[in-house]
């Protein structure tokens, strides 16, 4: 489908964003479902949340998604943000309502989710690593399904208020942990970089000794989509999911918000993994 006077344009604002997948995910299903849409990247820089979002105004953008570093910075640039976004303080999404207003949310946590129950996972103990925007979304949504969550994290400030994040939806549903606590969770998310291409590929975020057999392992990298998380996984038997599953998941909820439809997992997973192909020939 080419693009008309009247397509709506979609992108996601960040930096950098030259290697998102995201600009193939959204539009394999916008032509999937025969939508009007078109999804591009927009890297902006080292710029203003402010002025980047004064832009998206005047050039009448109708959606956005929202990447590092800038899921915090935009907050204070919109004209209204969801309970859940405020929580946890990151938005993924911008969504142009009827009145021209800009309206954030986030889908990164309920994307995590909607992962791990595609995949079997129980949401009795999840233990997260990390304690950024996403951990902090990943314990809101996880909290807010029943689980109960411990955050590990090198550093007690930042855990305590990720903690906090958890405990503000259900008291006594959250605490900060060590890898000890591994041992009694059926899940483990990391929503660190560790184990990432250009970043640290051969790390794993906790002890591959303190890995057993009865877990549902996500890892939030894509990049690669084995890392050395997973590789540990699958070598004991554990189940792995990777952060693939977690990045279409979330972009589905995007498209939901943005089109009141959910838009076909598969589609948007299979034109992921052809462009990650491509990439590597």
């Amino acid at each position: 489908m080419s693009a008309r006077a009247t397509t709506n344009v979609a992108g996601v604002i960040g930096s950098p964003v030259r290697h998102s997948l995201s600009p193939v995910i959204h539009n394999a299903a916008f032509r999937h479902h025969g939508d009007d849409w078109v999804y591009v990247a927009f890297d902006i820089g080292d710029t203003d949340a402010r002025v980047a979002i004064d832009a998206v105004r005047v050039l009448g953008v109708t959606a956005l998604s929202v990447t590092m570093p800038y899921k915090e910075r935009v907050i204070d640039a919109l004209d209204e943000v969801t309970v859940e976004a405020l929580a946890v303080r990151s938005v993924n999404t911008i969504i142009r309502r009827e009145d021209g207003t800009l309206l954030g949310a986030t889908t990164d946590g309920e994307g995590c989710v909607a992962a791990l129950l595609r995949h079997g996972a129980s949401l009795d103990h999840v233990v997260v690593v990390g304690a950024g925007a996403t951990a902090r979304a990943v314990i809101a949504a996880c909290v807010a399904h029943g689980a109960r969550v411990t955050c590990i994290n090198r550093s007690a400030e930042r855990a305590a208020d990720a903690v906090a994040v958890g405990e503000s939806i259900a008291a006594g549903s959250t605490r900060h942990g060590t890898v000890g606590d591994i041992a009694t969770a059926t899940v483990l998310v990391n929503t660190t970089p560790l184990g990432m291409t250009g970043v640290a590929p051969d790390e794993m975020p906790v002890p591959r000794e303190s890995l057993h057999s009865g877990l549902v392992i996500l890892d939030a990298v894509y990049h690669p989509l084995e890392t050395p998380l997973l590789r540990a996984a699958r070598d004991i038997g554990a189940r792995a999911v990777d952060g693939l599953e977690m990045l279409v998941a979330q972009a589905a909820l995007q498209q939901e918000l943005w089109l009141g439809r959910r838009p076909d997992h598969d589609v948007m997973r299979t034109a992921a993994l052809d462009e990650l192909d491509r990439r590597h020939r």
